[in-house]
């Protein structure tokens, strides 16, 4: 590992930084790993959108449908995708806190930076229990651990909760889920000091970069509003950055038409439709050249009618002749 466990705060200020995605996980017809799929979009997504880091084995990589085992191979392959040019986070969430142990343990051997674990949908119902969770883990394992808060989904780790978790040893960063900004606001407040904060959504990136001085975007947009030649979310991120606003907000304001798909379609978290959209993510990855491929139960596939709207309406955006011009000046 790259720090000692009582280092992972202060390495966490170094290595959370800038854009980074989640990619969901591919599969083979026969309901197996995609290996090469899986290394195929992630490089892709270092070399030709730029990303600066990656989440695997989130939500939007069907954790929950993947046994133990498989979790550890996909983050093998990560691990060997990455080649060391950005760091990782592994997502560890379980019931059982000593397979978060496990899986931990595992992404500390073989090299990534950080491990991210949700709040327990069912055991944890308070904050003693909450923190009693993430207490058992850390004392079990030496990696930086990212908490992962998703209000709307799971129990939630108020500003108060945070501060007490934020005092154990190796609890590093904060990913935000929830919606409200007033929420974001009071969480920094109360530990912004102690843990690096990144709030999972990425149109209000340009104002948290800004006015809020936030360093990290940890979201799944930058994959899919992104193709080589045309990075958006990259440039207006480095404008800003740079100093230059009038530049970043020009950039930024053009993404609303994708802005608008992505909340039909996509969401967060469940939303619009009631379920993990997988299946929508996975279709505009094809559609821009990406791997798509099929979704593992309970993730229902997405319909031919609804495949050729949401073809229809990224079309009208534009970005799939970006993807053509690429295409040609490959």
């Amino acid at each position: 590992m790259k720090y000692r466990k009582n280092e992972a705060k202060e390495y966490a200020r170094t290595a959370l930084k800038g854009v980074w995605t989640a990619l969901p996980y591919h599969f083979t017809a026969d309901d197996k790993l995609d290996e090469k799929s899986i290394a195929h979009a992630l490089d892709y997504s270092i070399a030709e959108l730029k990303i600066d880091g990656h989440y695997c084995s989130g939500n939007v990589a069907e954790f929950w449908s993947l046994t133990d085992e498989e979790r550890m191979r996909a983050h093998e392959i990560n691990v060997e995708a990455t080649k060391g040019r950005v760091p990782l986070i592994a997502g560890c969430h379980h019931q059982n806190p000593y397979d978060v142990v496990k899986l931990a343990k595992h992404a500390e051997a073989i090299g990534i930076d950080f491990v991210i674990i949700l709040t327990p949908y069912q055991g944890a119902k308070n904050d003693d229990a909450v923190f009693d969770f993430y207490r058992f883990i850390s004392e079990r394992v030496n990696i930086g651990i990212v908490l992962f808060n998703i209000p709307s989904v799971y129990y939630p780790i108020s500003e108060h909760l945070a501060a007490r978790l934020a005092k154990l040893p190796n609890i590093a960063g904060f990913k935000q889920g929830g919606p409200s900004p007033a929420a974001s606001i009071s969480l920094r407040q109360m530990i912004g000091k102690q843990l690096t904060v990144s709030v999972a959504d990425e149109t209000p990136w340009l104002y948290n970069l800004t006015v809020m001085k936030d360093q990290w975007l940890l979201n799944y947009c930058p994959h899919l509003y992104q193709v080589p030649g045309y990075l958006p979310i990259h440039d207006y991120t480095k404008a800003a950055i740079a100093g230059d606003y009038k530049k970043a907000i020009e950039i930024c304001a053009s993404l609303t038409p994708l802005r608008e798909i992505h909340a039909k379609w996509v969401g967060g978290y469940g939303k619009p439709h009631g379920r993990m959209p997988s299946a929508e993510m996975k279709y505009w990855m094809e559609c821009i050249g990406m791997p798509g491929g099929p979704v593992r139960s309970p993730c229902l596939e997405l319909p031919d009618d609804k495949k050729a709207e949401m073809y229809a309406e990224l079309k009208a955006t534009g970005i799939l002749d970006r993807v053509k011009t690429a295409r040609k000046a490959a």
